[in-house]
């Protein structure tokens, strides 16, 4: 009994630790059960609490939809939304700059039929479209291009206009861009219109545009009104002999409604030669070429507009004009009193001058105390135009 006692208390340890080992082998091959589920098809919970996946950043933009370590596709109601699609990223430019689309600025024109920007290239315009001295709202009107004109491109768009010459003229101006087109060069026979009269010209009285010499309903295309800036391109003679000139492509005027300023001498610089004879006429010329003309008023039988040779001796932008300087009241018979007379520029010392002329639109004929009155944008081209010491002729 003694020697058995101990053998069975040994047996019992011997026992536990057994039990204990045999324990530890069992969770041998439920660990490897349990690792080997793992690479399956997931159920639809989440994952254990700690266990973090972490995927690489997709290079691609379109999101596909997220795959098992065995290549199937998860489908998990709790796993993340897909990115939503990203823009292509912006090519680089030859430096690594990357591009930019700028905004178009107010009123550039974007279609593809606007004008190109590109100088020497050529465009027309689509409508009746007035020519400008310059791109911005200061500037002055030259009169309207007829429909289909040719213009050649001098430089990108300013705004809402392109700088354009006219290969007719060699004038400058600017057009509004939304009223062209890109178009090829000028076909020959509108170049050889050229070395035909091509000078500026106003309407008088206000005139019907044909297409043909002809008075008739289906001749009539236009209409200009009094003082309208024209270009004559050339003339032509009716059945019955009468003059008309020629203005664009299928558009003419009759002859007795057209002021053209006579031929002058050429002179170096600037000159300015006023034409008194009804309707008067005023143009500016530049080394002998004709760059603007226009109908003025002129003075009275009482106070006559001088004549001769003259001088801009000074210039007044805004001024008040009164009678008293002459000497007589302003409430006086006669007398005037004007405010805001604008861009007055003295030719005499007693006060011939060219100014804007608000109070009467009788262009071309008499309504002054001797000075040349003009409309606002006339008044305004010659005082952006003339200097101190242009000289002025001023002839019958």
């Amino acid at each position: 009994m003694r020697d058995w006692t101990p053998t069975l208390r040994f047996s019992r340890r011997n026992a536990i630790r057994m039990m204990v080992a045999l324990a530890g082998a069992a969770l041998i091959p439920l660990g490897s059960i349990a690792a080997a589920q793992s690479t399956s098809e997931p159920d639809d919970e989440a994952q254990p609490d700690g266990a973090v996946t972490t995927q690489p950043a997709s290079p691609t933009v379109t999101a596909q939809p997220a795959r098992s370590s065995s290549g199937s596709t998860r489908n998990n109601r709790f796993s993340p939304a897909p990115p939503a699609p990203q823009p292509s990223p912006t090519p680089e430019l030859a430096g690594g700059s990357p591009t930019t689309t700028a905004a178009p600025a107010a009123g550039q024109q974007t279609s593809a039929a606007s004008a190109p920007s590109t100088a020497g290239s050529w465009v027309q315009n689509h409508r009746e479209t007035e020519l400008w001295s310059g791109p911005d709202d200061k500037a002055v009107s030259f009169g309207s291009a007829p429909v289909f004109s040719y213009f050649k491109v001098m430089g990108a768009q300013e705004g809402s206009r392109i700088k354009v010459q006219n290969p007719l003229t060699n004038g400058i101006a600017y057009l509004t861009a939304k009223d062209t087109g890109p178009s090829g060069a000028p076909p020959e026979w509108y170049l050889n219109q050229k070395n035909q009269t091509s000078l500026l010209a106003r309407v008088v009285g206000g005139a019907n545009i044909r297409s043909a010499p002809v008075i008739q309903d289906d001749t009539l295309v236009g209409h200009a009104g009094h003082n309208e800036s024209i270009t004559v391109l050339g003339e032509v003679k009716d059945a019955n002999g009468e003059t008309w000139y020629r203005i664009g492509q299928n558009q003419l005027v009759h002859g007795s409604l057209v002021r053209m300023p006579a031929k002058s001498r050429p002179h170096p610089g600037k000159l300015i030669v006023a034409e008194l004879t009804d309707p008067c006429i005023v143009t500016a010329y530049e080394d002998g070429k004709q760059v603007y003309t226009t109908l003025s008023l002129k003075g009275t039988q009482a106070w006559a507009t001088p004549t001769g040779f003259f001088t801009i001796l000074r210039r007044v932008e805004n001024e008040i004009m009164s009678s008293e300087s002459l000497g007589i009241p302003r409430n006086a018979p006669g007398g005037y009193y004007l405010k805001d007379v604008l861009y007055t520029q003295y030719f005499t010392n007693d006060g011939a001058s060219i100014h804007y002329n608000y109070w009467s639109s009788n262009w071309g004929y008499s309504g002054s105390h001797g000075c040349l009155g003009m409309s606002h944008d006339d008044a305004l081209w010659f005082w952006q135009w003339v200097d101190i010491g242009t000289p002025i002729a001023i002839q019958e």
